[in-house]
């Protein structure tokens, strides 16, 4: 079996730390304390995007994808060289990109314009080229995976698919909107295609892939009930709702019909509603079902030392749950905000939600926050280490992330009309923005101290 890809994981924290969530902090600060901006604030807002969604994200999900669906599809040999490139591809295209897109917005009228311009596509070409690396190995794990569809309770080969459509339509819409802006000398890329880009990753990848993990991992971690549900009706129902919402979406933008808006929003109801269901049938947030371990038949041995109530492990991960939880609580938040904003275009009622509120509440509450949470929990077995250093440094984590997301997303979500209610009510909001990535980078660094002591020594020696 391959031994786990520890550099993937310690890479997208480096990275996050010193490049796209630096980059966010800094613009996030700027806002909340009324600086000004400057010429590199769109460009800043994007690279911050692109570096955190292909970086922090993208890296992680590589990374633990590589040997969880590797081991989960009995795969002997996983070739070192292949994993090796796709993380230099992967590395060097998010370094060059940082450092290019965040001079470029400033060198306008230089000589050293069109050679930054020029460093930002061949960035995207380079991380393009690590995706279809990555795709490669996962059309192997699915072919692999075909035996499975006899139980379709288990069957997530279809969320795998939606994967790898998210990472494709990503990197090639990402490399479109880089060569566009080199071709018309621009600084920034069009906003609302990388908008539309970043939306499909979300939609397509990040919630796709933590939706296929979670249901053959969090039963096991968090003793909830087992899936007897069926798996794949549920993917092949969300695939439809976002292949019709994206699709639509799509049509809407080049043929203008009246009605088409509120098709966009009746299906965008659907598709947060399928997850909604997906979170009740998981049973995350409060455990009202047996767990799958009441079903076993066999007498229970007792041992000398007893697990956390109602957990499976002895506190070695910490407080790991804090952080998975927390995650799910966000995901369903962020839903009923984007249900209750869809539900005001309808009938043209003003919520005064911000759709880049919602995002943040989805990547910085849900994505960042269950990477965390599963990456404590899952990676100490991963590498061998079997246990946390630092345990009792998670519970502080999943409280200072909890309270970095809370002023992120407050800001953005709460209608005007109701800060107005509170004295100084907007003033005060948008201070709280402004130290949000501050408390997110001290939140990290917490994380790197945990995650470090299990990574350190870990080689990846695939044959």
């Amino acid at each position: 079996m391959p031994v786990f890809p520890s550099k993937y994981i310690r890479a997208a924290i480096l990275i996050a730390f010193w490049a796209g969530l630096n980059m966010g902090t800094h613009v996030a600060f700027m806002v909340g304390f009324n600086y000004e901006l400057g010429k590199g604030y769109h460009a800043y807002i994007q690279t911050h995007g692109y570096l955190q969604l292909m970086g922090w994200a993208g890296l992680f999900i590589m990374g633990v994808s590589i040997h969880f669906l590797s081991r989960l599809a009995h795969m002997e040999r996983v070739k070192k060289s292949i994993i090796d490139f796709i993380y230099y591809l992967m590395v060097s295209g998010l370094i060059l990109r940082f450092i290019a897109h965040s001079i470029l917005p400033y060198l306008n009228d230089s000589a050293w314009f069109p050679v930054l311009s020029w460093s930002v596509l061949i960035s995207s070409v380079l991380v393009m080229q690590g995706i279809a690396l990555y795709l490669w190995f996962l059309f192997s794990v699915i072919r692999q995976l075909k035996p499975m569809t006899g139980s379709p309770n288990r069957d997530i080969r279809f969320f795998l698919i939606l994967n790898i459509l998210g990472w494709i339509i990503f990197g090639l819409g990402s490399t479109a909107l880089t060569l566009f802006m080199v071709n018309n000398q621009e600084a920034s890329l069009l906003h609302n295609w990388h908008l539309f880009t970043a939306d499909i990753f979300i939609h397509f990848t990040i919630f796709s892939i933590c939706v296929a993990v979670g249901l053959r991992a969090l039963p096991l971690f968090l003793r909830l009930p087992a899936i007897k549900w069926d798996v794949k009706r549920f993917s092949l129902f969300y695939m439809g709702s976002i292949f019709a919402f994206f699709g639509v979406k799509l049509f809407y933008h080049f043929i203008y019909i009246e009605s088409l808006p509120k098709v966009i929003s009746i299906i965008s109801i659907i598709k947060d509603s399928l997850l909604i269901w997906f979170i009740y049938k998981l049973d995350i947030l409060f455990k009202t079902r047996p767990p799958w371990t009441s079903e076993q038949k066999e007498v229970r041995v007792p041992h000398r030392k007893e697990p956390r109530e109602s957990l499976p492990d002895y506190g070695e991960f910490g407080r790991f749950e804090w952080l998975i939880r927390s995650a799910f609580v966000w995901l369903f938040i962020g839903l009923i905000f984007d249900i209750i904003s869809q539900i005001g275009l309808l009938t043209w009622i003003h919520t005064g939600i911000s759709m880049d509120g919602i995002r943040h509440i989805w990547l910085a509450g849900f994505t960042s926050m269950l990477i965390m949470g599963m990456a404590v929990r899952m990676i100490p077995g991963m590498t061998g280490v079997m246990k946390l250093q630092h345990p009792n440094r998670v519970a502080s984590l999943a409280i200072i992330i909890n309270v970095s997301v809370l002023f992120r997303a407050l800001p953005l979500v709460i209608p005007e009309s109701i800060l107005n209610i509170i004295p100084n009510g907007s003033i005060l909001m948008t201070r709280l923005f402004g130290l949000s990535g501050i408390l997110f980078m001290i939140g990290l660094w917490f994380f790197y101290t945990i995650m470090k002591p299990v990574l350190k020594g870990t080689l990846i020696n695939q044959t």
